[in-house]
């Protein structure tokens, strides 16, 4: 099982201190899958609370007659307070499954409106840090809520309630600039972003469909986190290749699914990151470079006896 047979990076697209390379791979088999955002639009899907509310597990309803795909890091508003999906998960079709989660939302708990889909996801500071405890065994929701802080105050921004989505709209302005430059280019299906000339992470999809409806969160999550200014860099796609090489000829462990999907840690000294296949196909990978080791110690929370 081959996690991408081949990959091609296509033009670069560069502005101020950030540059995107578009990945193209190919797509050999149609596998039919409904995103969060589809389901939503078309009354699909259907996410609410726990009987018995908690912290990091959600209820999820898939209406369709195919499999619900919901993807590591983005992020629902409402309930009871905001999560984030805690990995990429597919739910059968016509079905409801209890799904792990994170809150994303730290001082709220109590019912504003029923669940909706964010046009975020986790940005690329609060992914490392739960990506390190997770695999440290530490406290992954300590992890996400501590970045969301460390967020609010790289920003000089606070949220009543401590809402990562309040930081992304404060920042909207900001980040509109670079989302207005970096188009989605024919066939893409992943990401490579660069910040002053370092490699940050990476990002492949199924096909261009599922990533086109991630393009601009994926940006956002990496933006937000950046300091834009006016240097200048080369792009060593030499380089670049090498990441993406040395992620994929990484050790991968296999590790517990939740639902359709098969799951593996990328066990690398480099980075963190996942993997997701679902019948013999990868339909999302992830990895990010950095050695944020925020949140770690402690037991982790992501349990049902985690209540308010």
């Amino acid at each position: 099982m081959a996690v991408i047979d081949s990959y091609e990076l296509l033009k670069e697209q560069v502005h101020k201190n950030v540059a995107v390379i578009p990945i193209k791979t190919p797509v050999t088999h149609k596998i039919d899958l409904l995103t969060l955002k589809k389901g939503f639009q078309l009354g699909l899907v259907n996410v609410k609370e726990c009987e018995q509310p908690t912290v990091n597990t959600i209820i999820v309803e898939n209406k369709s007659v195919v499999p619900l795909l919901l993807v590591d890091g983005e992020e629902i508003v409402g309930g009871d307070q905001n999560r984030i999906m805690d990995a990429t998960i597919l739910i059968e079709p016509q079905s409801e499954m209890k799904i792990p989660v994170n809150c994303t939302e730290h001082g709220r708990w109590g019912y504003v409106s029923d669940f909706k889909q964010s046009k975020n996801m986790a940005n690329y500071a609060t992914r490392l840090a739960k990506h390190h405890a997770f695999r440290s065994n530490g406290n992954v929701q300590k992890a996400v809520w501590d970045s969301i802080d460390d967020l609010e105050m790289s920003r000089s921004f606070s949220s009543p309630t401590q809402a990562m989505s309040e930081s992304y709209e404060n920042a909207k302005a900001d980040l509109r600039e670079f989302l207005d430059v970096f188009d989605i280019s024919e066939g893409q299906t992943g990401i490579v972003v660069l910040i002053d000339g370092e490699v940050k992470g990476f990002e492949v999809f199924l096909n261009s469909e599922i990533y086109r409806e991630y393009h601009e969160k994926i940006l956002k999550s990496y933006l937000i986190n950046a300091e834009a200014n006016d240097n200048v860099f080369a792009i060593d796609i030499d380089g670049i290749k090498s990441v993406i090489d040395n992620a994929l000829g990484d050790e991968f462990e296999e590790v517990k699914n939740e639902g359709l999907e098969s799951r593996f840690e990328i066990k690398s000294e480099d980075g963190v990151g996942s993997c997701y296949f679902y019948k013999d196909e990868m339909i999302h990978m992830s990895y990010l470079l950095g050695n944020d080791k925020s949140g770690i110690e402690g037991e982790n929370v992501l349990s049902d006896d985690v209540r308010i």
